[in-house]
C-alpha cells in the first residue's frame, strides 16, 4: 500500500531523530547505542487480532456535551428519528422587569450547529457545516415540555437518568396540542433542513422598525449568528402564557417550574432526511415584547417600551449543569438487526456494524490468544516501539453510498477509559482536533491515485504500555462511531442493560457514540478480502545481531 511505503521511508530517513526522542525507552530495551548503524527499523504486522460486534441498546441520553437531532433514512441501518428535550432557564428573575400590559411582538428559538468559518462573500460570512449527514429534509415540530426534569434521583441517589428509548414519556405530557413552530415558511417545520447560512439580526427602535445607517441607508447589524436552527414560534401562545402566569413569573424558580423546556420532534416527510449535531450550550429562546414605559414624573405614560427577554438552554453556558435529553426512535432496520444477532465473540466477525444512538460497537482483542503467546514474544525481544497504527477499512458494497461518520473513537473497553494516545494528543488542524490520534475518515482520491475509505489510529503509547506491562495482559478495546470531536470532552453514559464482560461488567458507553446519528460497516480481521483486513502495524527499532 502507498501509505505503508511512505511511513517506512519516513522512519528510515528520521531514524536517528526518533531514537533520540525516545532515548529513555531505548535504554530500557537494553542498549545505549544511538545512531551508530547497529540497529534496524522493522515493520511488523500483528497476527493475533480479533474483532466482533456488540449491541448496547438504550443509553442515558441526558446532560450530553454534544447532542444530535434529525430524521434520516440510512440504508441497512433503517430509519432513525432523533428527538431532543431541552430545559429553558430563567437565570436572573428576568420577568420581574415586565410591567402590567406586555404585548408580545415575536418569539424565536436559536440552536446553533457546529460549523467552521470559511470566508466573507458579499458582506456575508460563509460557513461549512461539521457533523451533519444527509441531503434531504424532515418534519420538525416543537412543543412545550410538560415533564418535570428532576435532576436528582431521590430513590437511588445521584443524578436521575433519562434513557434514549423514553420518547413516549415526553410525548404523553406535551403541553400544547399544536406545534409552536407554525410559521408559513415550510423550512421552519414541514421541510426543515440544516442550513449553512448565517442569521443576521438588525437593530430596531422602540416601534420595532429597522434602524438604518444615515449615509448608506443599509440596516445596522445588531448581531450575526453562526448557522443554526432558527424557528419563529407562536407569539399568541406566549402572550397567553405570560398573561396567565404574570404573578408567578417574577421568580426564576417559579418560571422554571411553569415552563419546563421545549420538546423538538423530528419525523419523516417522504425525503431521505438529514441529521446533525447541535450545540445546546449556546441555544436560547428569545421573547421580544412591548411593555408600559413607566415615567418618574407626575404621571405614568402609556408609551410602550421595547424589551427583549433571553432564556438560555444552559445556565450561563455552563455545560456541567445543563439539562437536555436525547431520544431515539429506530425503525425498518431488520437487516441491521439480523447482522448484529449473529455476532461471534469467540471467533470474531467478518464485518463490523457500528451504529450510533441506540446502536452497536465493535470489541477488539489484540495479542490475547494462546495465553498471550505473541505478546510474550514481543516482550522477550525487548523491542523499541517507534510507531503503531491500527487501520480499518469500510466495506463500500454494504454501505452503498451511505454517509460515513467523520470519525471513529477507539478506547479501552475493559476499563472504560480513553487511550493515552487520545488524552495526550494536542495536535490540532483547521479541520480536526487530536489529529495525531486520528480516527478520521479518509476519502478515496482517484484523481491522484490515493487509496481511501478507511480509518486509521495512532496507538503507539497504548502498544508500548501493553508490551511494558509486567503482567501478560492486553485490555480489550472498543470502536464506536463519533462526530468530528466538536470539543475534546465526552462522558461515559450509563446503559439501561449492562453488557456481560470479563474482567468486569460493562455499564457505560461513550457519549460520542450516542450523539452520532449514523453507522458504518467495516471489514474485520476475518474478512475474505485480504487487502481490506483490519490490521495493526508496529514499527520498531531492533538491535542488529
Amino acid at each position: 500500500m502507498n501509505h505503508k511505503k511512505i511511513i517506512k521511508g519516513l522512519f528510515l530517513t528520521l531514524g536517528i531523530v526518533t531514537l533520540q526522542a525516545c532515548e529513555s525507552d531505548f535504554t530500557e530495551a537494553g542498549s545505549n547505542i544511538v545512531g551508530d548503524g547497529k540497529f534496524d527499523i522493522v515493520s511488523y504486522t500483528v497476527k493475533d487480532i480479533k474483532a466482533y460486534n456488540q449491541p448496547y441498546g438504550a443509553v442515558d441520553g441526558s446532560r450530553l456535551n454534544e447532542t444530535s437531532f434529525g430524521y434520516l433514512k440510512n440504508g441497512l441501518f433503517g430509519e432513525s428519528s432523533n428527538n431532543l428535550v431541552v430545559q429553558v432557564l430563567d437565570n436572573g428573575n428576568t420577568f420581574a422587569f415586565v410591567n402590567d400590559n406586555p404585548i408580545v411582538d415575536s418569539v424565536y428559538v436559536y440552536l446553533p450547529y457546529f460549523s467552521q468559518f470559511d470566508k466573507v462573500e458579499n458582506d456575508e460570512n460563509k460557513y461549512k457545516l461539521k457533523n451533519t449527514y444527509g441531503d434531504g429534509s424532515f418534519n420538525l415540530e416543537v412543543y412545550q415540555n410538560g415533564y418535570y426534569l428532576n435532576n436528582e434521583d431521590i430513590t437511588a441517589g445521584g443524578s436521575l437518568k433519562f434513557y434514549s428509548n423514553t420518547s413516549g414519556l415526553f410525548d404523553a405530557q406535551k403541553v400544547n396540542a399544536k406545534p409552536l413552530n407554525n410559521s408559513s415558511d415550510a423550512t421552519q417545520n414541514k421541510q426543515f433542513t440544516f442550513s449553512k447560512r448565517e442569521k443576521t439580526i438588525y437593530k430596531t427602535d422602540d416601534k420595532g422598525d429597522v434602524i438604518r445607517d444615515e449615509a448608506s441607508g443599509k440596516p445596522l447589524v445588531k448581531e450575526r449568528l453562526a448557522p443554526g436552527m432558527w424557528l419563529d414560534l407562536d407569539k399568541a401562545y406566549f402572550q397567553d402564557f405570560i398573561e396567565k402566569n404574570k404573578a408567578e413569573l417574577g421568580n426564576s424558580s417559579s418560571f422554571n417550574n411553569l415552563f419546563r423546556g421545549l420538546l423538538f420532534k423530528a419525523n419523516g416527510n417522504g425525503s431521505k432526511g438529514m441529521a446533525g449535531l447541535v450545540d445546546i450550550t449556546k441555544g436560547k429562546l428569545v421573547i421580544i415584547l412591548r411593555d408600559d414605559k413607566k415615567e418618574t414624573t407626575t404621571k405614568e405614560a402609556v408609551e410602550k417600551q421595547r424589551k427583549e427577554i433571553t432564556l438560555t438552554f444552559a445556565p450561563n453556558g455552563n455545560t456541567s449543569t445543563k439539562f437536555n435529553v436525547n431520544l431515539y426512535n429506530n425503525s425498518n432496520d431488520e437487516e441491521y438487526k439480523a447482522k448484529i444477532a449473529s455476532a461471534n465473540s469467540e471467533k470474531g466477525d467478518e464485518f463490523l456494524y457500528l451504529r450510533g444512538g441506540e446502536g452497536s460497537i465493535a470489541i477488539i482483542d489484540l495479542l490475547r490468544s494462546n495465553d498471550f503467546e505473541e505478546l510474550k514474544r514481543l516482550k522477550e525481544e525487548k523491542v523499541l516501539i517507534n510507531e503503531a497504527y491500527l487501520t480499518i477499512f469500510v466495506d463500500r458494497n454494504q454501505m452503498n453510498g451511505l454517509p460515513n461518520p467523520e470519525r471513529l473513537f477507539l478506547y479501552d473497553y475493559d476499563n472504560a477509559i480513553p487511550l493515552s494516545d487520545f488524552t495526550s494528543d494536542n495536535m490540532t488542524t483547521a479541520q480536526s482536533i487530536k489529529s495525531g490520534y486520528n480516527g478520521i475518515f479518509v476519502k478515496e482520491d482517484q484523481e491522484n491515485n490515493k487509496e481511501g475509505n478507511y480509518y486509521k489510529f495512532k496507538i503507539t503509547d497504548h502498544v508500548r504500555g501493553v508490551i511494558r506491562n509486567e503482567t501478560n495482559a492486553s485490555p480489550k478495546l472498543a470502536l464506536t462511531v463519533a462526530n468530528n470531536f466538536a470539543n475534546a470532552g465526552y462522558s461515559m453514559q450509563s446503559l439501561e442493560t449492562p453488557i456481560d464482560n470479563t474482567p468486569k461488567t460493562t455499564l457505560t458507553i461513550p457519549s460520542l457514540s450516542l450523539s452520532c446519528p449514523i453507522g458504518t460497516v467495516l471489514h474485520g480481521p476475518k474478512t475474505t478480502d485480504s487487502d481490506k483486513k483490519m490490521k495493526l502495524e508496529i514499527f520498531y527499532t531492533k538491535v542488529k545481531k
